[in-house]
């Protein structure tokens, strides 16, 4: 029930924005170019889409198999739409990550090994994303003033908040003990104020159960600090080709933009679009409300209005949410189908096998 009241609102704020844009931007002109909207460059647009999370499924199998695990190419692609389906519904996309690493699990993967791919996952995706924007941001060498408010000190800001972090992981991985401290000290606060909650006292696991949960909490740790080991040391080779695959997703996820852009019968603007996209996925990191809607809507528009005219400002934006965001849910509930048809089957295997014995 919840997740559809998440749904509802992240569509109603998102549709929300989007009618006001429209309604400000529609005019004559937009009616008439309706008609002139190329369906090939909207195909590629969604070629280029598809492309991208082909290239982040195969990406979690390659450093799955850098740790030492074989899992089916269709759990894995169950697993990235369920992500992508919870990262849309949750501020700052953060549902997404715990969604990821509980299919992992499922699939036969250490808890611990699952963290890991996870985070290298997340570490390749800011290296990349933040490397295609700054790139893009230099090409704009002659934009600076114009973007200085807009676009340069948010970028700042967010390349220093990175930057803490990653600082901050790398304390953690090269000393487990202190991470086991902080993550044990979170445990503990986190079951506290759930024994104290009526709402949320059933998932305290009690007096006695809390040992046994801060020990697997610390064998799940040492089991992520190894795998990071091992990614450093003999997964160099699956990290090289992640690495790869990411610079190939988020290039065709940027483009997705500028084929949306031809579509409309505008030039590609691949420097401006690849750094106003950058923006929007730190944009879209804030945890504010699900998949920054309505901020998002806006943001956009504010960053595209320098090379979309006025009359198909609101046409743009309303492409550029349907093929980057609302195709995600969708996509999530096909996966939610089949994930539980997976379980439907596990449980009728596991009852087959009872029943032999």
């Amino acid at each position: 029930m919840k997740t559809w009241r998440w749904i509802a609102l992240s569509l109603l704020l998102s549709g929300a924005a989007l009618a006001g844009l429209l309604a400000v931007t529609f005019t004559p002109e937009t009616q008439a170019y309706l008609g002139e909207v190329s369906t090939t460059a909207l195909l590629l647009a969604l070629g280029f889409r598809a492309a991208a999370i082909l290239c982040r499924v195969v990406r979690i199998r390659v450093l799955c198999h850098g740790l030492g695990y074989t899992v089916p190419f269709r759990s894995l692609t169950v697993t990235l739409f369920l992500s992508l389906f919870a990262g849309s519904l949750t501020p700052g996309q953060v549902g997404g990550e715990p969604v990821r690493i509980h299919r992992l699990s499922r699939s036969g993967i250490a808890v611990g090994d699952a963290v890991a791919v996870v985070v290298v996952e997340r570490v390749l995706d800011l290296m990349v994303f933040i490397s295609l924007t700054l790139a893009a941001l230099l090409a704009l060498r002659h934009l600076w003033g114009y973007l200085a408010a807009v676009v340069l000190y948010p970028v700042a800001a967010f390349l220093l908040l990175v930057l803490v972090l990653l600082l901050a992981l790398l304390v953690l991985v090269r000393r487990p003990s202190f991470m086991k401290q902080v993550v044990g000290g979170i445990t503990l606060w986190v079951l506290d104020r759930c024994g104290r909650s009526r709402r949320w006292f059933r998932f305290s696991p009690g007096a006695e159960g809390v040992g046994a949960l801060v020990e697997r909490i610390d064998r799940e740790i040492e089991t992520f600090t190894e795998g990071s080991s091992r990614f450093a040391r003999a997964g160099r080779r699956a990290v090289v080709g992640a690495l790869a695959l990411t610079v190939l997703e988020w290039t065709f996820y940027y483009s997705t933009v500028s084929a949306l852009l031809v579509a409309l019968g505008l030039p590609p603007s691949l420097p401006e679009s690849f750094l106003f996209q950058g923006v929007l996925q730190m944009v879209a990191t804030i945890p504010l409300i699900p998949s920054a809607a309505g901020i998002a809507e806006i943001s956009a528009a504010t960053l595209y209005r320098r090379v979309v005219p006025t009359y198909l400002l609101g046409l743009f934006v309303v492409l550029w949410r349907l093929f980057l965001y609302y195709i995600n849910i969708p996509l999530g509930l096909l996966a939610t189908t089949l994930a539980a048809r997976e379980r439907v089957g596990e449980d009728d295997a596991v009852s087959r096998r009872t029943e032999n014995l």
